[in-house]
């Protein structure tokens, strides 16, 4: 018992000297935490931290359920250009230092006192537990609140509010050269009433670079920041400049990595100008570098690329890659991208990139002469002599933010009075006219009484009204705009009036000397006023002394005592027109077109709208040598057609099908074959049968019977694309008695047309026997040296069908059906707008597909006269071929015609045909004939009709209707 009590003692010792032990050692000596993590709770039990795996399987150490920290203190907010600036000085109430789990404190701001902060209010974050100051953008006053975040995500109360402040009033004292750029200017900030006569001047002008990247050659902090938080995007060697950007395009499956650089204001229409230096590395692989515009509309929503594409060669050195783009309707914005295209191995590098807008100054017809063809830096200021490019000299546009360099123009370099509205040029593709269609409210504000801008112009959404009155001349004139004497100018504008308007409108260009004295006037005056818009245009050539022209619009009321309605006009244009002043031999462009003069002053090429266009080639010596009249009628040297050459309107191919083709296969016999009363083979002859043609067969041969009596038997027979023999099937057959011996001559012929052949490859044999003659006649046939035996098959011409019948002879027999072919030219035509209703204002003009909204998806319907029912009547139908001829598609490639039937008899007001149709692919300028039996296969339809009833552009077309130089005519072949 003793030793066991011994024992006892023995072991309880050695257990508590060993927990003495454990308590002194740390707990987590040599452990690891597997698949897992530690958590931390405080003394209520409330989970403070996650150490280790956390639920999102990611791996580190969480704070959680942190004390929300103190308040902030209350911010000072100062205002500042543009915006104001929220300073915190870095403390926080009740507390000397912030706590260790600080995290940021967040600016909110709005426009309401005592407002609590939201996510919607929330503007920038300090992240700094020292203070700082944070310019935050506005152009109203604000108030101000911060709080104070932890990094368990918990906010403190907000602080005092500070506020209102808003932006900092600009004074002429306060703007120091170079303050105020381009990009601190609103837009339309500057509007003509704030500036006054000369207060712009050459002097106060600079012309800079235009280039819209920010940081182009990708040297400054603004890179940086593009490429922070990126992983395959980081700087590397420019092109000679210290950096340019690169991408790692290693993937193992086809990638596009892309750098978003900037975002830019756009309009409709503006073209830019994209450049770009790249290289790839030696191991590249990929299809191309890029470097694009994203256009998008003011939802946000991308409508399209302007992409310059580069395509590298692996381990070469710099190259340049270049385009221009144009911003599609509806864009409001672009983004800006560097890209490698669908990469999987290898870097590429960029730098250098540029954007430009692409300008038409005053003396230069829009968009006719952009960056692309001026080189860079090819005119710069030191190459332009002192005094020789002023006010006079400089054209409307042809000075815009992009030639001036920043900073070049400011406060200080502005005289007081010496700009005004009559020194600056609006407009942006060369119109000297500001608020040419009425749309910016600059006409609108400055007209008086019985003038209005109203809604409803002609493409756009504005036009003027002015309202006439007996024996009054009423007008509006535009702005002056500064000119040189013997310039030509084009002017232009749309017109319409009001259902009662009895008077006539006018446009003139007048003259103005330095004095402001008007010296004369030219223009346009028209009565033929309708409610449909119409256009009127005169190129005008200023007279000496000139120093501005002003363009003015009228109503014109004068000697009509019944003078009423209204006067709409739109889309006003003055334009210079780019040439050579004076006469002789020189070139004109302007908004028309293009017109060239020879030595002697006469027009030898006119390419212009709404005048004849005619064309003269000359060689060496002046002598003419082709002519393309304003008729189309053309007179050329030696023609060489790649294409299909059509003759008015239908190929030269479908005119010589209308003729025999001729001989397809021949044999000639001057040798012999003998058979006896079996049927025996002579010879035979293959071709290739066309469905379409009429064939003729024909066998001429001698005879010779071993003896007199009976008679020879000679068949046709087809083997289709088999070996014929004796036994295929027999298509014709010739009895030829046999009364002597001795020779004669056998012919054999039958007319048959290709579809009962059958398309396709067919072997013909002659087999021939004798018969009803003495008991082991034979009879051979043959052909000699001096008079050969023919077989032969002949193309006689395109399908005819069969329309005779048979007769007794007695009188009473009904006539056979004939077979005819008729042409009807159209007797009216029309064009419907929306598919609906008739659209007057394009009289008998077929206009087919979508434009705008104006109109909507526009069809037409033509019809053709009374005669075309009679003949159709109990008729059958062979053939339908249909005449048109485009003078215009949206495309310069040409466009789609949507071809289907009607039944109208005369023009309808509503639009309707029938559903099945046939698509066309048709060229500009083209007439021809097309097959439409397949849509036009009923006696009862009267017409065709013309409906794509689609928005894509390629089926937005123009066809010549009744009484234009090219009708639509059909021609139908029918058995009656």
């Amino acid at each position: 018992m003793g030793t066991e009590l011994a024992r006892l003692a023995t072991r309880i010792a050695d257990l508590e000297r060993r927990l003495s032990q454990q308590n002194r050692t740390s707990r987590l000596a040599y452990s690891s935490i597997e698949d897992g993590a530690i958590e931390v709770h405080d003394d209520a039990g409330s989970l403070r931290a996650v150490i280790g795996q956390q639920p999102d399987g990611t791996t580190g150490v969480n704070i959680t359920n942190g004390p929300p920290p103190p308040r902030p203190t209350q911010p000072t907010v100062t205002s500042v250009l543009g915006g104001i600036a929220v300073t915190w000085h870095g403390t926080l109430d009740g507390v000397q230092a912030p706590p260790l789990d600080f995290a940021r404190i967040e600016i909110h701001a709005t426009t309401l006192d005592g407002f609590a902060p939201t996510p919607a209010t929330l503007r920038a974050t300090i992240e700094t537990p020292v203070g700082c100051t944070v310019t935050v953008p506005t152009d109203v006053p604000l108030y101000v609140r911060l709080v104070a975040r932890n990094t368990s995500g918990a906010s403190s109360e907000p602080s005092m509010t500070s506020g209102p402040v808003g932006p900092a009033a600009v004074v002429a004292q306060e703007v120091l050269d170079g303050i105020v750029t381009e990009a601190a200017l609103a837009d339309e900030a500057v509007s003509q009433a704030k500036l006054q006569i000369g207060a712009v001047g050459h002097n106060q002008l600079a012309i800079g670079t235009g280039n819209l990247m920010p940081d182009p050659s990708f040297e400054g902090a603004y890179t940086e920041q593009l490429i922070a938080g990126t992983a395959e995007w980081t700087l590397a060697e420019g092109n000679g400049s210290p950096r340019g950007v690169r991408v790692d395009g290693t993937s193992s499956e086809a990638v596009s990595r892309s750098l978003r650089v900037t975002e830019l204001a756009v309009s409709p229409g503006d073209r830019f100008f994209l450049s770009v230096d790249y290289r790839v590395s030696a191991d590249w692989a990929g299809d191309s570098v890029r470097f694009y515009l994203c256009w998008q509309d003011a939802t946000g929503t991308v409508l399209g690329y302007g992409t310059a594409i580069g395509t590298p060669t692996p381990g070469a050195d710099w190259a340049t890659v270049t385009d221009q783009v144009q911003a599609p309707a509806q864009a409001v914005t672009a983004t800006v991208w560097l890209q490698n295209f669908q990469g999987t191995a290898g870097t590429a590098d960029f730098d250098n990139a540029q954007i430009r807008t692409v300008i038409g100054a005053g003396m230069v017809l829009a968009e006719s002469i952009g960056t692309l063809e001026l080189a860079a830096e090819s005119i710069t200021g030191d190459k332009v002599a002192a005094k020789t490019i002023t006010a006079r000299e400089v054209q409307a546009l042809s000075l815009t933010g992009d030639e001036m360099a920043a900073n070049t123009l400011t406060g200080g370099h502005i005289r007081a009075g010496t700009l005004d509205a009559t020194h600056l040029r609006i407009g942006t593709t060369g119109n000297v006219i500001a608020d040419a269609s009425y749309e910016t409210g600059l006409m609108a504000s400055a007209l008086p009484e019985h003038y209005e801008v109203v809604d409803g112009g002609n493409n756009s959404a504005k036009a003027l009204r002015i309202e006439t009155a007996p024996e009054t001349y009423r007008y509006v004139q535009h702005w002056p705009s500064y000119v040189q004497p013997g310039e030509r100018y084009w002017i232009g504008a749309d017109y319409k009036g009001s259902e009662d308007f009895t008077a006539a409108v006018a446009m003139y260009l007048g003259f103005y000397d330095a004095d402001g004295k008007r010296t004369g006037s030219v223009g346009l005056h028209r009565s033929d006023v309708t409610t449909t818009w119409q256009r009127m245009t005169d190129m005008v050539e200023i007279p000496a002394d000139t120093v501005t022209v002003r363009l003015r619009v009228a109503a014109d009321g004068r000697d009509r005592p019944d003078a009423a309605g209204y006067a709409f006009f739109d889309n006003l244009e003055c334009r210079a027109v780019l040439t050579t002043p004076g006469g002789g031999q020189r070139a004109e462009l302007s908004p028309a077109g293009l017109r060239l003069f020879d030595e002697q002053g006469g027009e030898a090429v006119s390419l212009t709208t709404g005048a004849p266009n005619y064309l003269t080639l000359t060689d060496g010596s002046g002598t003419a040598v082709a002519t393309i009249d304003q008729d189309g009628n053309t007179g050329v040297g030696d023609l060489a057609v790649a294409g299909e050459l059509t003759i008015g309107g239908q190929s030269l191919e479908s005119y010589l099908s209308a003729f025999p083709r001729g001989l397809v296969a021949i044999d000639y016999q001057a040798g012999s074959v003998t058979a006896s009363s079996t049927y025996y083979g002579f010879v035979e002859l293959s071709f290739d049968a066309d469905a379409s043609r009429m064939y003729r067969v024909v066998l001429d041969c001698h005879a010779d019977p071993s003896a007199s009596g009976g008679e020879l038997t000679v068949v046709f027979r087809d083997g289709g694309a088999s070996t014929p023999t004796i036994s295929s099937t027999q298509f014709q057959s010739g009895i030829y008695p046999l009364p002597t011996g001795g020779y004669r001559r056998v012919h054999l012929e039958t007319i048959r047309s290709g579809a009962t052949f059958g398309a396709g490859l067919h072997r013909l044999l002659v087999t021939f026997r004798c018969k009803g003659g003495p008991s082991g006649q034979t009879v051979r046939l043959f052909g000699g040296s001096n008079h050969h035996g023919l077989f032969y098959i002949e193309d006689i011409g395109p399908y005819v069908p069969e329309t005779g019948k048979y007769n007794d002879g007695g009188g009473t027999a009904e006539p056979p059906t004939k077979q005819y072919t008729k042409t009807y030219t159209a007797s009216w035509s029309g064009t419907y707008a929306n598919r609906s209703s008739y659209n007057s204002f394009y009289g008998n003009k077929c206009v087919q597909g979508y434009y705008s909204s104006n109109n909507g998806t526009q069809a037409a319907l033509i019809g053709f006269p009374s005669s075309l029912g009679k003949d159709l009547s109990g008729a059958k139908i062979q053939k339908v071929e249909l005449y048109l001829y485009y003078d215009h598609w949206y495309y310069n490639g040409g466009g789609k015609a949507v071809i289907k039937a009607h039944n109208h008899t005369s023009r309808p007001s509503k639009f309707s045909s029938d559903s099945e149709s046939k698509t066309i692919s048709w060229g500009r300028n083209v007439g021809k004939w097309i097959d439409i039996t397949s849509v036009f296969d009923s006696t009862s339809w009267r017409g065709v009709a013309l409906d794509p009833n689609s928005k894509d552009k390629t089926y937005y077309g123009r066809a010549q209707g009744v009484g234009q130089a090219h009708p639509p005519q059909l021609r139908v072949t029918y058995v009656k």
